[in-house]
């Protein structure tokens, strides 16, 4: 039973659901409303809000939260 709480926690934190690493964004229109409300949540956690390799933005998904060293 323990070891599956403990499964449990690391696949969380393998997720970032947990821990504080960055994360892509969830799918949605990138709109200026979504992306406020995403920097916000990413600045709250220390992090920057980016555009991802040569994605054109029109999707939140195409943006992620970096966070710390990965900055």
């Amino acid at each position: 039973m323990a070891r599956l709480a403990i499964l449990g926690v690391i696949s969380l934190t393998g997720c970032g659901g947990l821990s504080d690493s960055s994360y892509g964004l969830d799918p949605g229109d990138a709109t200026y409303d979504t992306l406020n409300a995403a920097t916000a949540s990413c600045q709250a956690k220390g992090g920057q809000i980016r555009l991802r390799g040569s994605s054109e933005g029109r999707n939140l998904s195409n943006y992620e939260c970096v966070i710390g060293k990965a900055r």
